[in-house]
Protein backbone atom coordinates (compact mmCIF):
# COMPACT_ATOMS: atom_id res chain seq x y z
CA UNK A 1 0.00 0.00 0.00
CA UNK A 2 1.55 3.56 -1.00
CA UNK A 3 1.78 5.98 2.35
CA UNK A 4 -1.02 8.51 2.13
CA UNK A 5 0.17 11.44 0.53
CA UNK A 6 1.24 14.76 2.03
CA UNK A 7 -0.19 18.18 1.38
CA UNK A 8 1.79 21.32 1.47
CA UNK A 9 0.20 24.50 0.84
CA UNK A 10 1.79 26.86 -1.80
CA UNK A 11 3.56 30.08 -0.44
CA UNK A 12 2.22 33.23 -1.94
CA UNK A 13 4.43 35.53 -3.93
CA UNK A 14 4.50 39.29 -3.50
CA UNK A 15 3.50 40.49 -7.15
CA UNK A 16 2.10 37.33 -8.23
CA UNK A 17 -1.54 37.38 -9.61
CA UNK A 18 -0.92 33.74 -11.29
CA UNK A 19 -4.46 31.86 -10.32
CA UNK A 20 -2.15 28.20 -9.69
CA UNK A 21 -0.84 30.04 -6.85
CA UNK A 22 -4.31 30.42 -5.05
CA UNK A 23 -4.38 26.89 -5.03
CA UNK A 24 -3.30 23.65 -3.24
CA UNK A 25 -0.24 21.39 -4.60
CA UNK A 26 0.31 18.05 -3.85
CA UNK A 27 3.58 16.14 -3.87
CA UNK A 28 3.73 12.29 -3.24
CA UNK A 29 6.79 11.35 -1.04
CA UNK A 30 7.88 7.87 -0.68
CA UNK A 31 9.94 6.55 1.35
CA UNK A 32 12.81 6.39 -1.33
CA UNK A 33 12.13 9.68 -2.52
CA UNK A 34 14.96 11.78 -3.48
CA UNK A 35 14.86 15.21 -4.98
CA UNK A 36 14.87 16.19 -8.84
CA UNK A 37 18.46 16.15 -9.60
CA UNK A 38 17.34 18.43 -12.10
CA UNK A 39 15.84 21.09 -9.73
CA UNK A 40 18.50 20.48 -6.71
CA UNK A 41 19.48 24.03 -5.71
CA UNK A 42 21.83 25.54 -3.99
CA UNK A 43 19.52 25.99 -0.38
CA UNK A 44 18.99 22.43 -0.37
CA UNK A 45 22.70 21.15 -0.41
CA UNK A 46 22.67 24.65 1.98
CA UNK A 47 20.16 22.40 3.99
CA UNK A 48 21.75 18.82 3.84
CA UNK A 49 24.89 20.02 4.89
CA UNK A 50 23.56 21.99 7.85
CA UNK A 51 25.33 25.37 6.77
CA UNK A 52 23.55 28.93 5.43
CA UNK A 53 23.30 29.59 2.08
CA UNK A 54 26.29 32.15 1.88
CA UNK A 55 28.21 29.55 3.59
CA UNK A 56 27.34 26.87 0.42
CA UNK A 57 27.86 29.50 -2.25
CA UNK A 58 31.41 30.68 -0.56
CA UNK A 59 32.37 26.50 -0.32
CA UNK A 60 31.49 25.68 -3.76
CA UNK A 61 32.36 28.69 -5.93
CA UNK A 62 35.73 28.45 -4.30
CA UNK A 63 35.58 32.46 -3.87
CA UNK A 64 35.55 33.67 0.09
CA UNK A 65 36.85 32.22 3.08
CA UNK A 66 35.94 29.14 4.16
CA UNK A 67 37.22 26.40 6.20
CA UNK A 68 38.42 22.84 4.85
CA UNK A 69 36.13 20.58 6.75
CA UNK A 70 33.29 23.30 5.78
CA UNK A 71 33.92 22.98 2.52
CA UNK A 72 34.37 19.12 2.01
CA UNK A 73 30.78 18.75 4.08
CA UNK A 74 28.88 21.52 1.72
CA UNK A 75 30.72 19.53 -1.66
CA UNK A 76 29.52 15.98 -0.45
CA UNK A 77 26.02 17.36 0.63
CA UNK A 78 25.75 18.67 -3.32
CA UNK A 79 26.93 15.40 -4.67
CA UNK A 80 24.66 13.19 -3.07
CA UNK A 81 21.90 16.07 -3.55
CA UNK A 82 23.64 15.89 -7.33
CA UNK A 83 23.63 19.64 -7.00
CA UNK A 84 24.95 21.72 -10.29
CA UNK A 85 25.65 25.18 -9.93
CA UNK A 86 23.73 26.85 -12.98
CA UNK A 87 26.70 29.30 -14.53
CA UNK A 88 23.95 31.25 -17.01
CA UNK A 89 21.62 31.95 -13.70
CA UNK A 90 24.71 33.26 -11.61
CA UNK A 91 25.90 34.97 -15.09
CA UNK A 92 22.55 36.57 -15.26
CA UNK A 93 22.14 37.57 -11.29
CA UNK A 94 25.90 38.82 -11.41
CA UNK A 95 26.00 40.54 -15.14
CA UNK A 96 29.66 38.75 -15.09
CA UNK A 97 29.91 35.28 -17.50
CA UNK A 98 32.90 34.37 -15.23
CA UNK A 99 34.82 33.58 -18.25
CA UNK A 100 38.56 35.18 -19.56
CA UNK A 101 39.23 35.69 -23.00
CA UNK A 102 43.25 35.14 -24.12
CA UNK A 103 44.29 35.77 -27.39
CA UNK A 104 47.01 34.69 -28.51
CA UNK A 105 48.93 34.28 -31.70
CA UNK A 106 49.39 30.59 -31.78
CA UNK A 107 48.84 27.27 -28.74
CA UNK A 108 52.05 24.94 -30.64
CA UNK A 109 54.76 28.09 -29.52
CA UNK A 110 55.64 27.12 -25.84
CA UNK A 111 56.02 30.31 -24.72
CA UNK A 112 51.79 30.89 -25.20
CA UNK A 113 51.00 27.59 -23.68
CA UNK A 114 53.20 27.20 -20.58
CA UNK A 115 51.73 31.14 -19.90
CA UNK A 116 48.06 30.18 -20.56
CA UNK A 117 48.49 27.03 -18.51
CA UNK A 118 49.23 29.36 -15.57
CA UNK A 119 46.50 31.70 -16.02
CA UNK A 120 43.96 29.10 -16.49
CA UNK A 121 45.19 27.84 -13.44
CA UNK A 122 45.09 31.47 -11.68
CA UNK A 123 41.88 32.27 -13.01
CA UNK A 124 40.61 28.69 -12.08
CA UNK A 125 40.71 29.74 -8.00
CA UNK A 126 38.51 32.35 -8.72
CA UNK A 127 36.18 30.99 -10.16
CA UNK A 128 36.94 31.86 -14.18
CA UNK A 129 37.38 29.65 -17.18
CA UNK A 130 39.65 30.54 -19.93
CA UNK A 131 38.36 30.96 -23.50
CA UNK A 132 41.15 30.82 -26.23
CA UNK A 133 41.31 32.13 -29.66
CA UNK A 134 44.53 32.50 -32.24
CA UNK A 135 45.61 34.98 -34.91
CA UNK A 136 48.52 33.14 -36.47
CA UNK A 137 49.87 36.81 -36.10
CA UNK A 138 47.27 37.84 -38.66
CA UNK A 139 45.89 41.70 -38.31
CA UNK A 140 42.58 40.52 -39.96
CA UNK A 141 42.19 37.22 -37.72
CA UNK A 142 42.88 39.16 -34.43
CA UNK A 143 39.91 42.08 -35.25
CA UNK A 144 37.76 38.60 -35.77
CA UNK A 145 38.79 37.22 -32.42
CA UNK A 146 38.33 40.65 -30.88
CA UNK A 147 34.85 40.44 -32.11
CA UNK A 148 34.05 36.48 -31.35
CA UNK A 149 35.26 37.37 -27.52
CA UNK A 150 33.09 40.32 -27.16
CA UNK A 151 30.08 38.01 -28.78
CA UNK A 152 30.31 35.59 -25.93
CA UNK A 153 30.26 38.11 -23.21
CA UNK A 154 33.77 37.90 -21.94
CA UNK A 155 34.49 39.47 -18.61
CA UNK A 156 37.80 40.59 -19.55
CA UNK A 157 40.47 39.57 -22.39
CA UNK A 158 44.28 39.00 -22.04
CA UNK A 159 45.92 39.93 -25.16
CA UNK A 160 49.13 39.38 -27.17
CA UNK A 161 48.69 42.01 -29.83
CA UNK A 162 49.34 42.00 -33.22
CA UNK A 163 47.89 45.29 -34.40
CA UNK A 164 49.14 47.94 -32.70
CA UNK A 165 46.14 50.06 -32.60
CA UNK A 166 43.88 47.08 -31.95
CA UNK A 167 40.40 48.81 -30.41
CA UNK A 168 38.29 47.51 -27.39
CA UNK A 169 35.01 48.72 -26.56
CA UNK A 170 35.85 51.78 -24.07
CA UNK A 171 36.19 50.48 -20.83
CA UNK A 172 36.44 47.17 -21.82
CA UNK A 173 39.50 45.18 -19.45
CA UNK A 174 42.20 44.16 -21.33
CA UNK A 175 46.23 43.21 -20.08
CA UNK A 176 48.34 43.00 -22.82
CA UNK A 177 50.94 39.84 -22.33
CA UNK A 178 54.38 39.57 -23.86
CA UNK A 179 53.83 42.51 -26.19
CA UNK A 180 52.44 45.82 -26.15
CA UNK A 181 50.30 48.30 -28.12
CA UNK A 182 50.43 51.96 -28.92
CA UNK A 183 47.15 52.56 -26.70
CA UNK A 184 48.41 52.05 -22.94
CA UNK A 185 47.11 49.37 -21.71
CA UNK A 186 48.28 47.33 -18.82
CA UNK A 187 50.92 44.99 -19.76
CA UNK A 188 53.16 41.68 -18.49
CA UNK A 189 55.63 41.38 -20.12
CA UNK A 190 59.40 39.87 -19.76
CA UNK A 191 62.37 42.00 -18.53
CA UNK A 192 64.18 41.83 -21.88
CA UNK A 193 66.44 44.99 -21.35
CA UNK A 194 68.62 43.08 -18.61
CA UNK A 195 68.42 39.68 -19.94
CA UNK A 196 69.56 40.32 -23.35
CA UNK A 197 72.08 42.90 -22.08
CA UNK A 198 73.43 39.74 -19.87
CA UNK A 199 73.69 37.57 -23.06
CA UNK A 200 75.44 40.47 -24.84
CA UNK A 201 78.01 40.71 -22.21
CA UNK A 202 78.63 37.10 -22.58
CA UNK A 203 78.82 37.23 -25.89
CA UNK A 204 81.62 39.82 -25.90
CA UNK A 205 83.25 38.27 -22.66
CA UNK A 206 83.54 34.93 -25.04
CA UNK A 207 85.45 36.90 -27.81
CA UNK A 208 82.82 37.38 -30.78
CA UNK A 209 83.00 40.68 -32.33
CA UNK A 210 81.21 39.30 -35.88
CA UNK A 211 77.33 38.81 -35.02
CA UNK A 212 74.67 37.67 -37.03
CA UNK A 213 71.02 38.98 -35.26
CA UNK A 214 67.73 37.76 -36.02
CA UNK A 215 64.30 39.33 -35.25
CA UNK A 216 60.74 39.11 -35.54
CA UNK A 217 59.07 41.64 -37.92
CA UNK A 218 59.19 45.31 -37.19
CA UNK A 219 56.14 46.33 -36.17
CA UNK A 220 55.92 44.00 -33.34
CA UNK A 221 57.09 45.58 -30.21
CA UNK A 222 58.73 42.25 -29.01
CA UNK A 223 61.02 42.53 -31.98
CA UNK A 224 61.74 46.14 -31.65
CA UNK A 225 62.52 45.96 -28.10
CA UNK A 226 64.59 42.61 -27.80
CA UNK A 227 67.03 44.08 -31.44
CA UNK A 228 67.47 47.43 -29.11
CA UNK A 229 68.09 46.00 -26.33
CA UNK A 230 70.61 43.56 -27.76
CA UNK A 231 72.30 46.37 -29.96
CA UNK A 232 72.46 49.09 -27.68
CA UNK A 233 74.12 46.89 -25.13
CA UNK A 234 76.96 45.88 -27.27
CA UNK A 235 77.85 49.27 -28.74
CA UNK A 236 77.75 50.48 -25.04
CA UNK A 237 79.65 47.76 -23.64
CA UNK A 238 82.03 47.55 -26.77
CA UNK A 239 82.81 51.81 -26.29
CA UNK A 240 84.02 50.87 -22.88
CA UNK A 241 86.02 48.45 -22.99
CA UNK A 242 87.62 49.99 -26.34
CA UNK A 243 86.61 47.69 -28.88
CA UNK A 244 83.70 49.21 -30.69
CA UNK A 245 85.83 49.22 -33.74
CA UNK A 246 86.35 45.66 -33.89
CA UNK A 247 82.25 45.24 -33.57
CA UNK A 248 80.32 43.95 -36.65
CA UNK A 249 76.91 43.43 -36.55
CA UNK A 250 74.01 42.93 -38.96
CA UNK A 251 70.44 42.66 -37.98
CA UNK A 252 67.59 40.44 -40.56
CA UNK A 253 64.06 40.68 -40.07
CA UNK A 254 61.92 38.07 -40.69
CA UNK A 255 58.54 36.15 -39.67
CA UNK A 256 58.13 34.52 -36.09
CA UNK A 257 58.48 31.24 -37.42
CA UNK A 258 60.96 28.37 -38.41
CA UNK A 259 60.68 29.30 -42.01
CA UNK A 260 61.44 32.92 -41.44
CA UNK A 261 64.14 31.53 -39.57
CA UNK A 262 65.46 29.52 -42.44
CA UNK A 263 64.67 32.44 -45.12
CA UNK A 264 66.97 34.91 -42.61
CA UNK A 265 69.76 32.67 -41.90
CA UNK A 266 70.04 32.83 -46.16
CA UNK A 267 71.60 36.30 -45.42
CA UNK A 268 74.67 35.04 -43.38
CA UNK A 269 75.14 31.95 -45.73
CA UNK A 270 77.88 33.22 -47.63
CA UNK A 271 79.63 35.49 -45.44
CA UNK A 272 79.18 33.74 -41.51
CA UNK A 273 79.56 35.58 -38.86
CA UNK A 274 81.12 34.14 -35.90
CA UNK A 275 77.87 33.97 -33.48
CA UNK A 276 74.18 34.16 -34.81
CA UNK A 277 71.62 35.03 -32.18
CA UNK A 278 68.03 34.29 -33.37
CA UNK A 279 66.17 36.31 -30.77
CA UNK A 280 63.01 33.46 -30.46
CA UNK A 281 62.74 29.74 -30.52
CA UNK A 282 60.76 29.58 -33.55
CA UNK A 283 63.75 31.49 -35.87
CA UNK A 284 66.46 29.27 -33.85
CA UNK A 285 64.21 25.93 -35.57
CA UNK A 286 64.44 27.40 -38.65
CA UNK A 287 68.43 28.59 -37.96
CA UNK A 288 69.43 24.94 -37.27
CA UNK A 289 67.85 23.70 -40.03
CA UNK A 290 69.47 25.80 -42.72
CA UNK A 291 72.88 25.13 -41.22
CA UNK A 292 72.27 20.97 -41.11
CA UNK A 293 71.47 21.53 -44.96
CA UNK A 294 74.24 23.19 -45.42
CA UNK A 295 76.82 21.55 -43.73
CA UNK A 296 77.99 24.32 -40.93
CA UNK A 297 78.80 22.40 -38.24
CA UNK A 298 77.54 23.97 -34.44
CA UNK A 299 79.63 25.43 -32.78
CA UNK A 300 82.95 24.50 -34.50
CA UNK A 301 82.04 26.64 -37.65
CA UNK A 302 79.49 29.15 -36.56
CA UNK A 303 78.87 29.53 -32.39
CA UNK A 304 74.90 30.08 -31.21
CA UNK A 305 72.69 31.45 -28.64
CA UNK A 306 69.31 32.41 -28.85
CA UNK A 307 66.08 33.56 -27.11
CA UNK A 308 62.89 31.84 -25.77
CA UNK A 309 61.64 28.72 -23.47
CA UNK A 310 62.24 25.48 -24.84
CA UNK A 311 63.41 22.14 -23.40
CA UNK A 312 64.95 20.86 -26.61
CA UNK A 313 67.15 23.43 -26.11
CA UNK A 314 68.95 22.19 -23.27
CA UNK A 315 69.32 18.88 -25.27
CA UNK A 316 70.54 19.62 -29.25
CA UNK A 317 74.15 18.75 -29.46
CA UNK A 318 75.68 20.37 -26.71
CA UNK A 319 72.71 22.80 -25.44
CA UNK A 320 72.33 25.66 -26.83
CA UNK A 321 73.19 29.28 -24.58
CA UNK A 322 69.75 31.39 -24.21
CA UNK A 323 68.09 33.79 -22.38
CA UNK A 324 65.21 32.35 -21.10
CA UNK A 325 62.09 34.80 -20.10
CA UNK A 326 60.06 33.15 -16.69
CA UNK A 327 56.76 32.27 -18.60
CA UNK A 328 55.08 30.53 -16.24
CA UNK A 329 55.77 34.20 -13.50
CA UNK A 330 54.39 36.20 -16.43
CA UNK A 331 51.01 34.42 -16.40
CA UNK A 332 50.53 34.86 -12.48
CA UNK A 333 51.18 38.26 -13.17
CA UNK A 334 48.72 38.62 -16.29
CA UNK A 335 45.88 36.54 -13.85
CA UNK A 336 46.58 38.85 -10.98
CA UNK A 337 46.50 41.48 -13.35
CA UNK A 338 43.07 41.18 -14.82
CA UNK A 339 41.46 39.73 -11.51
CA UNK A 340 42.38 43.00 -10.27
CA UNK A 341 40.53 44.54 -12.84
CA UNK A 342 37.74 42.27 -12.76
CA UNK A 343 37.63 43.37 -8.92
CA UNK A 344 37.38 47.14 -9.78
CA UNK A 345 40.38 48.07 -8.02
CA UNK A 346 43.48 49.76 -8.71
CA UNK A 347 46.27 48.64 -10.47
CA UNK A 348 48.98 48.98 -7.84
CA UNK A 349 51.43 48.94 -11.45
CA UNK A 350 50.13 49.25 -14.85
CA UNK A 351 53.28 47.83 -16.32
CA UNK A 352 54.92 44.86 -15.12
CA UNK A 353 58.03 43.28 -16.34
CA UNK A 354 59.11 40.29 -15.09
CA UNK A 355 63.12 39.03 -15.36
CA UNK A 356 64.40 36.03 -16.69
CA UNK A 357 67.26 34.10 -16.94
CA UNK A 358 70.63 33.38 -19.07
CA UNK A 359 71.80 30.26 -19.37
CA UNK A 360 75.17 29.23 -20.74
CA UNK A 361 75.68 26.08 -22.51
CA UNK A 362 77.95 24.54 -24.99
CA UNK A 363 77.16 26.94 -28.43
CA UNK A 364 79.15 30.04 -27.00
CA UNK A 365 82.72 28.72 -26.25
CA UNK A 366 86.03 31.27 -25.91
CA UNK A 367 87.02 32.23 -29.36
Amino acid sequence: MLPKPLVFKSRSLKGENSPLLKHQSAIIFTPTHRLNRVNVKLTDAAREAGVGYGTASRAISGRGSVDAATRDKVLAAAEKLGYRNNAMARALRENKTRTVGLIVPDIINKFYTESATVLQDELDKSGYQLVVSTTGNDAEKERRAIESMLNRQVDAVVHVPVNPQAKFPKGFKVVELNRRSDLNRPTVTSDDATGLKELALHILDQGYRDIGIIVGPAELSTARDRKAGFINALETEATQRGIREELRFRVVHSRYSPTGGYEAFAEFRNDLPQIVVPLSTQLTLGVLKATQENGIKIPDDLALACYGVAEWLAVWGPGITVFAPDLPAMGAAAATQVLTLLDAAPLPENHLSIPGQLIVRGTTPKV
